[in-house]
């Protein structure tokens, strides 16, 4: 503004941009409060979802560790439905998942697991629930869908663990060689510090020299 205006002039010229831009301006103040209040609400939103799927979480764990399946199922599948988008809904399943197979329902374990490994949400959760899914598969006898949930393009720190998984499946159909090489593999690989070497050294020993299928062809 001309420093060389009168005041009148001055002030004229101050209503004239407030007419201009007022609007502009009352406009803005308006959005940004609305977007701080917003803001603030879906913070609140978004803590108070958190603190009631924590709560629920810690209810499925009490129901497993007094070995209630039914009760965790139910506060499970609540969790599912009411807070699927938080990772409790994928982290209460596994706990579902042991409680079932302990129990021996292997089917509904299975069902938990495929929940948290079509979920996607955490890569490292699915890898575990890829593992433990294809244990219950290995149990019940269904070799196809143990090594199939096991085909990953990488299984990062628990690639170790996924070839003994394959070996003890491979043992399982009775083919020996390919066993024998998963177990190698396990034993070799550098990240392998989540295996038991020692436990997968005396699989390797305890394996016949020849394939079940040469075995039988012999006999």
């Amino acid at each position: 503004m001309d420093e060389f205006l009168s005041e009148k002039e001055q002030v004229e010229e101050i209503r004239k941009w407030w007419k201009e831009n007022g609007a502009w301006v009352v406009g803005g103040l308006v959005l940004g409060l609305s977007l701080l209040v917003g803001w603030n609400s879906w913070q609140s939103h978004v803590k108070t979802t958190a603190e009631q799927a924590s709560s629920l979480f810690e209810q499925v764990r009490i129901q497993a560790m007094v070995g209630n399946a039914d009760g965790a199922t139910e506060l499970t599948a609540k969790l599912r439905s009411e807070f699927g988008s938080t990772p409790y809904a994928e982290e209460a399943s596994l706990v579902l998942a042991k409680l079932l197979v302990e129990q021996g329902s292997l089917e509904p374990a299975a069902e938990a697991l495929d929940y948290v490994v079509a979920s996607k949400d955490d890569p490292q959760l699915v890898l575990v629930a890829r593992m433990r899914l294809a244990q219950v598969r290995l149990q019940q006898g269904d070799f196809d869908a143990a090594v199939d949930v096991l085909n990953v393009e990488d299984a990062g720190a628990f690639s170790a663990r996924y070839s003994e998984l394959r070996g003890d499946i491979a043992v399982a159909r009775g083919d020996w060689s390919t066993a024998r090489s998963e177990y190698e593999i396990a034993i070799s690989d550098l990240g392998a510090g989540v295996v038991n070497r020692e436990l997968i050294e005396i699989k390797l020993n305890d394996l016949p020299q020849a394939s079940l299928a040469e075995v039988e062809s012999e006999s």
